[in-house]
Formats: C-alpha cells, sequence, structure tokens
C-alpha cells in the first residue's frame, strides 16, 4: 500500500476511534520483517484493556465509513500493549501529536527489529494529564 496512503488512513481510524471514545496513546503502521505486509499497531488507553470489544469498534468504524478508508481493511489492526519493547522504546524517543508522521527505518528497539514503520501518534503524556 502506498505510505501517503497508509497515513491518511490511519490518521482517520485514530479520528474516528478518538470520537467514538478510545483515544489511542500510540498509533503506528508497522511493516513485519517476517512478512512484507503493513500493520497498524494501536495502543488504546491504559484503562481499555478488552480485546474483543477494541476489535469490534474498529471493524465498525471502518465498515460503517467506506468513503474514508478505500485500500484499508479492519484486519491491518493490530491492538499493542504500551509495555512492547518497540512501543516503550519509541515513546521515549518521539513525541507525535495531532496529525503526525514520522518515519522510521532499520532500527533495533529494546531487542525489537522494526524494519519499517510510520509513527502517526506517540502521546503518552496524555495518560498523565488526563488521569
Amino acid at each position: 500500500m502506498d505510505k501517503s496512503l497508509l497515513v491518511k488512513s490511519g490518521h482517520a481510524l485514530v479520528d474516528l476511534l478518538e470520537a467514538n471514545g478510545v483515544r489511542p496513546s500510540a498509533a503506528m503502521w508497522v511493516r513485519g520483517a517476517d512478512i512484507d505486509a503493513w500493520r497498524l499497531w494501536i495502543v488504546p488507553p491504559e484503562n481499555f484493556q478488552d480485546k474483543r470489544d477494541f476489535y469490534r469498534r474498529v471493524s465498525e468504524i471502518v465498515s460503517n465509513n467506506p468513503d474514508r478508508f478505500q485500500g484499508f481493511d479492519a484486519s491491518y489492526v493490530e491492538m499493542v500493549s504500551s509495555g512492547h519493547p518497540a512501543v516503550s522504546a519509541l515513546r521515549r524517543m518521539f513525541r507525535v501529536e495531532g496529525q503526525g508522521d514520522v518515519s522510521i527505518q532499520s532500527n533495533m528497539l529494546n531487542g525489537f527489529y522494526l524494519p519499517d514503520g510510520i509513527i502517526l501518534r506517540m502521546d503518552f503524556e496524555q495518560v498523565k494529564r488526563v488521569g
């Protein structure tokens, strides 16, 4: 998928999740080392732990907004914990709020190899401000 489409669809999903009461503290596109496919990692708020509810909401948002998600499928999304080694390292290095996008390549993050990524949001401070 074209990187500009990744960014556009990722921002749309983050915005719509937020509008539906789930404000992600982090969101980033990741191209895995084992398969050449992009996945959208979403780190939900700390108080949101129900994976079934998360994936249901993502699926509903994508299916109810086909005009905003051309070429995007809900199966591209993965709920990731704030404790994931890569997320843990990135949150110490980056702060991306609003509609940002930061490309990173060939990084070893706390023992996790990340060949390619596009950070859309990395705002763990919002947990402290809100909580």
